[in-house]
């Protein structure tokens, strides 16, 4: 689940900083997807794995060294035969003695332009381990990156329903002041009548005062879940929320997301991934008891240099390792163990991905009953305080009984928002317990789904 349409993020921008626009679910994600700096990050992360990757590659290219330099002996260097002239006078040879018998074999100004190359034959397997190692640290940093995609991803849905939370329970603590206020003014003009109590109306304006202060605290609740998805999102300002709270009839079965948790769970697939290269550190570490063995050949132009040296030369080296104080047999145990450590590991890890889907799916589903027993409720408590409100306009019933009425009917309604945001957030979470984060938006675009949103109310 990438996100990149820039273009999209700069008008969604433009157009909430002017108060003009709603933000839907899809557009927070957009929007969180191309500024979140910890995405940034694991991307970047990546392609320094694939530049290691390429890097790795390198080593089976031939290495080609340049070396030039002019250089200023302090003399020339020759042979001077000249002492012996004197020895050779009893021979007939005057011409020769006649010539100069020293001979520069370098002349003390020389330059010279070189160039090596070596070509690895044999190095007992490191090579290709090396190679093996940098594209599975590769695979390690890109499923790093998604890790931290679907992690952000659940983030946002948690702050971005927080924020719809509280905009409802905003609502539903209003409608429930409001509707204190008016049954006030009711119960205060039945007092002026004399068909009221002073306690009725005294405990009329306690749970009014109530009322009031649980939607100052609901307000600032707001306040500060508007603040936390603004920065998730990226932005100073947040317009409405088009994307309601949501619940569905039902979902897949708990061996559905098993099995996909265990196919796709970035967690365990990076610990697989972790064993395949401590496999290869082995090979890396078994390959120092083998020798090295590589092509080497080199030539090039001289100035001022003896034609008694070569031109050029080719070659085979060897290198190997006689001793060094066991330090390869060290190593190669240290990577064999390390490597039956992941593998233990791993095991674990297969165990813990398959308790945390199993429990996070039983939370799943309990929060579905409940949201479906609370909506049983909230219709008997919206009949009932109907029932109480006419019955109390008949003076058939107390102003206690409407007021118990409203606010239990308004209990019912935050607590099912709750489970809501519970089943919401819960499904983010199991979705990027087995991988499948970005299949969220099939489950919050189901036809099948029921919404949650008492703002319009």
């Amino acid at each position: 689940m990438r996100f990149t349409a820039l273009f999209i993020l700069s008008a969604l921008i433009y157009a909430i900083a002017l108060g003009q626009s709603t933000l839907s679910l899809a557009e927070a994600a957009e929007m969180t997807f191309a500024t979140n700096n910890k995405i940034r990050a694991a991307k970047y992360q990546a392609i320094a794995a694939k530049r290691n990757r390429q890097t790795a590659l390198s080593l089976f290219s031939p290495q080609i060294n340049i070396h030039s330099g002019w250089v200023h002996a302090q003399k020339d260097l020759y042979i001077d035969i000249n002492p012996l002239k004197p020895l050779l006078g009893s021979l007939d040879i005057a011409p020769l003695l006649g010539l100069d018998w020293k001979y520069t074999i370098q002349n003390r100004n020389f330059g010279f332009i070189e160039a090596d190359i070596t070509v690895p034959i044999f190095t007992g397997g490191k090579i290709i381990s090396a190679v093996k190692a940098a594209k599975i640290s590769e695979q390690i940093a890109i499923t790093q990156s998604l890790a931290q995609e679907q992690a952000t991803f659940t983030k946002l849905i948690e702050h971005y329903f927080a924020l719809s939370i509280a905009s409802s329970a905003v609502s539903v603590r209003a409608e429930v002041v409001k509707g204190l206020q008016r049954h006030m003014d009711n119960i205060s003009d039945l007092e002026s009548l004399g068909m009221a109590t002073k306690a009725e109306v005294l405990y009329v304006k306690y749970r009014l005062a109530q009322a009031e202060q649980e939607l100052s605290t609901a307000t600032s609740t707001l306040n500060l879940a508007h603040k936390a998805l603004c920065t998730t999102v990226g932005c100073e300002q947040i317009g409405m929320l088009s994307t309601p709270l949501f619940y569905l009839p039902t979902i897949e079965s708990a061996e559905y997301f098993t099995t996909l948790a265990l196919q796709n769970n970035t967690q365990l697939s990076e610990v697989k991934d972790q064993q395949q290269l401590a496999k290869q550190n082995i090979a890396i570490h078994r390959a120092e008891f083998f020798p090295e063995i590589v092509a080497l050949g080199g030539g090039g132009f001289t100035r001022n240099v003896t034609n008694i040296l070569p031109r050029w030369a080719v070659g085979v080296g060897l290198n190997f390792k006689l001793f060094d104080g066991l330090k390869r047999e060290y190593q190669y145990s240290a990577a064999k163990n390390t490597y039956r450590q992941v593998e233990a590991l791993e095991i674990a890890a297969e165990e813990d991905i398959r308790l945390l889907v199993t429990s996070l799916y039983n939370k799943t589903i309990s929060t579905l009953e409940q949201i479906f027993a609370l909506q049983k409720s909230i219709d008997f408590a919206t009949e009932y305080l109907q029932m109480q409100q006419a019955a109390f306009d008949e003076g058939a019933a107390t102003s206690t009984a409407v007021i118990d009425a409203t606010i239990e009917l308004a209990a019912v309604r935050l607590e099912q928002l709750k489970y809501a945001y519970e089943f919401d957030t819960t499904l983010a979470q199991l979705l990027e317990a087995t991988g499948a984060s970005h299949t969220y938006f099939n489950y919050s675009n189901s036809p099948a789904k029921y919404t949650l949103n008492y703002e319009k109310e």
